[in-house]
């Protein structure tokens, strides 16, 4: 069975921040290996509103890890759900560039705080507590469940006269 035909219908949910978050901020990527680092801007006059959302993928693992998600969307009036609606694209960009399917997992390390008050509240993923980790980390995981969301409008981007990615 091809990825496509085991894909489920976006949430009504989903479908609808994501649309809205789409009306007000663009979305950009640099890919190099197995890391994508992505942006956030507003579209016309392309100030960059979050860098360095750093998703990476162990394909002998089947696992996209997400390193580094503060996409500072919160700063911003009107912006409930959009942290969730920006999270929903990049998790189904990234397994879209690597082919991921339904046997791949997310992970990523947070604080109890941010599990709860984030995390556990995104119901188009099945968010747990894998297990605790140092001081007050704790590591998260998650099935990555495709869904039939177009990521197309997430845009290539080129890195200038040598940049260093991932390095900010």
């Amino acid at each position: 069975m091809a990825i496509s035909e085991k894909r489920s219908p976006e949430s009504p949910f989903m479908t609808t921040n994501a649309a809205r978050f789409l009306e007000h901020f663009a979305l950009s990527y640099f890919q190099e290996g197995s890391c994508i680092e992505y942006f956030i801007n507003r579209p016309l006059s392309e100030e960059v509103i979050s860098s360095a959302l750093i998703f990476s993928y162990n394909a002998t693992a089947k696992d996209l890890h997400v390193s580094r998600f503060y996409p500072e969307l919160h700063h911003l009036a009107d912006s409930k759900y959009m942290s969730a609606a920006c999270f929903y694209l990049l998790i189904h960009h990234c397994a879209t560039c690597y082919g991921m399917d339904d046997s791949c997992h997310i992970s990523l390390e947070t604080v109890p705080e941010v599990c709860n008050g984030f995390y556990a509240k995104l119901k188009d993923f099945n968010f747990h507590i894998h297990k605790r980790g140092l001081g007050n980390v704790v590591e998260l995981t998650s099935d990555l469940c495709r869904s039939t969301v177009d990521t197309h409008m997430i845009q290539a981007r080129m890195h200038q006269d040598g940049a260093v990615p991932f390095m900010k």
